[in-house]
């Protein structure tokens, strides 16, 4: 019986070896062919090879030997000794310090390795697997020593995808690492390659959209968002970053109905129930603060609001807190601490802009066990108070505002108006809110304030001055029709009073201050 040894080989390796033998096969020819002479006249049987084709074969036979052993890892040693053969019996050709280079790195010679590949490509400037080595070898070096010479890596693998633009790991390579440095102009060249290359794979699309993201770029962020959506509805992160571009930029119905695709795949997902409840926080405000709002969108029950922001507010909260008792990563304790805490902040602000004082008051509360120093919950427990009349706890926290951020407009006009309601400390009003109209010099409500403090000092000219500009400024202001009315009363000029009081009347009919000045 004939015995016979079975080689059981791959597609890869067959793949592989093929190529990397083709590769020698041509190296071969091209050493042969330039050392032997080549004649018309007919050879004869032997024709004896020149010295230089003796050299070429020499070269071949070891190269082969050494690529072999280096393939194979069976002898990486003796592969790095015959690669210093090579160096010295072939310097001019490039294949061979490309090789010895690879094989330097292979074994951790990171510094030879580097020296080899810009050898290679001294010799041939545009070779393309040596230049993307040349860009790993030095990657390596640049994690290694803290980012040390990573505008050479950047260079390098810049020149990579020059030379050939499908190169996947070098344009993947590119976009990570000019992200990383906030280059976002070549980043955002290499991830649209990279989106070219394989147009359905959502990774690059969302890099795409980060980066216009970076760039406030936001229609081209929310088309790159939505293109990964379309490849992967269920990718969550894409959809919660298009939600919130969708809230910031003012498309709450946008928002509101990308959170809620996002719930009915993750009921549990904290940023989406935080993403609702901001949501429905600016639908509250814009509800207060926007006469045309009720007349351009769908009404909505103040109450049926309340109770929809007290749900996801407070599964925001409680999930975002059951996350910090639970977890001992610092960083992540710290990430879920801050959405609780927005999450208290926009709950606390909805109980303010529907009269819920004693409510909003108890959830600023909460936060500041969360953040004892947040300026806009500070603030929001003296509005609170200041509305409630609890005037003297309405002073201790606007000036706790104040003393964190001296320059806090809302708090300057605030305390500002609260001694003018007091009848106390009057200068110092004026110079508050003087220092709020600084900085908003039209606002209305300033400019009511300080026509308040001039009514309360006597000065009722200046007054009626003052409060006519507020009212210019914001004319469906009652407070300000009303100050307005009693400045004109004191002012000597009682008709002018009865005709604003008479049109703060067709803005709010029931409202009893109105129809007790209207009844004198």
């Amino acid at each position: 019986m004939n015995n016979k040894v079975w080689i059981k080989t791959t597609p890869s390796i067959i793949k592989g070896g093929v190529m990397l033998f083709s590769v020698l096969f041509l190296f071969s020819i091209v050493l042969i062919a330039k050392a032997q002479e080549v004649t018309t006249a007919e050879p004869d049987e032997h024709v004896p090879l020149t010295e230089e084709s003796q050299k070429a074969k020499q070269t071949y036979t070891k190269l082969m030997h050494a690529v072999y052993l280096q393939r194979y890892d069976s002898d990486l040693t003796k592969a790095m000794d015959i690669y210093d053969q090579l160096v010295k019996l072939a310097p001019e050709f490039a294949y061979v310090w490309y090789r010895r280079g690879q094989l330097r790195y292979k074994m951790q010679n990171v510094r030879g390795a580097e020296a080899d590949m810009e050898k290679t490509l001294e010799i041939d400037g545009a070779n393309v697997l040596a230049t993307w080595q040349l860009a790993q070898i030095l990657a390596h070096r640049a994690y290694y020593s803290r980012g040390e010479n990573v505008t050479k890596v950047l260079d390098t693998v810049k020149r990579v995808t020059e030379l050939d633009p499908t190169h996947f790991m070098a344009q993947q390579m590119l976009g990570d690492l000019s992200y990383q440095l906030g280059e976002y102009t070549t980043a955002e060249k290499a991830f649209k390659a990279l989106t070219r290359i394989m147009p359905f794979e959502p990774s690059f699309h969302k890099k795409l959209g980060d980066i216009y993201k970076n760039l406030e770029r936001t229609p081209e962020a929310v088309e790159a968002y939505k293109r990964v959506i379309k490849i992967k509805p269920d990718d969550i992160e894409a959809l919660t970053k298009l939600g919130y571009l969708s809230l910031n930029s003012g498309h709450l119905k946008e928002a509101q109905k990308t959170f809620e695709q996002i719930l009915t795949l993750s009921p549990q997902d904290v940023r989406s129930n935080l993403g609702l409840g901001l949501v429905l926080q600016d639908i509250a405000y814009r509800m207060q603060t926007e006469d045309n709002w009720t007349s351009q969108n769908e009404p909505i029950d103040p109450q049926t609001l309340i109770t929809d922001a007290e749900k996801y507010l407070g599964r925001a909260i409680f999930l975002s807190l059951t996350i910090v008792n639970r977890s001992e990563n610092v960083r992540r304790q710290a990430t879920y601490r801050r959405l609780a805490v927005d999450a208290q902040y926009a709950l606390g602000n909805v109980y303010l802009l529907f009269e819920k004082y004693e409510k909003a008051e108890e959830t600023f509360t909460q936060l500041l066990a969360n953040d004892d120093e947040h300026i806009g919950a500070i603030y929001g427990i003296a509005s609170a108070y200041q509305s409630m009349g609890d005037f003297d706890n309405a002073e201790t926290y606007l000036r706790k505002t104040l003393s964190l951020e001296p320059a806090h407009e809302y708090a300057l006009n605030a305390l500002g108006y609260l001694y003018a309601e007091k009848g106390t400390k009057l200068d110092e009003a004026e110079a508050l809110i003087k220092r709020a109209l600084e900085k908003s010099p039209e606002k209305g409500e300033y400019l009511d304030s300080l026509g308040w403090v001039f009514f309360k000092q006597g000065r009722f000219a200046e007054a009626v001055t003052t409060l006519e500009n507020a009212i210019q400024q914001s004319p469906k202001n009652v407070i300000i029709l009303i100050h307005l009315g009693d400045a004109y009363l004191k002012n000597n000029e009682p008709d002018k009073a009865q005709d604003v009081w008479q049109e703060a009347q067709t803005i709010e009919p029931e409202n009893t201050e109105i129809k007790e000045r209207l009844s004198r």
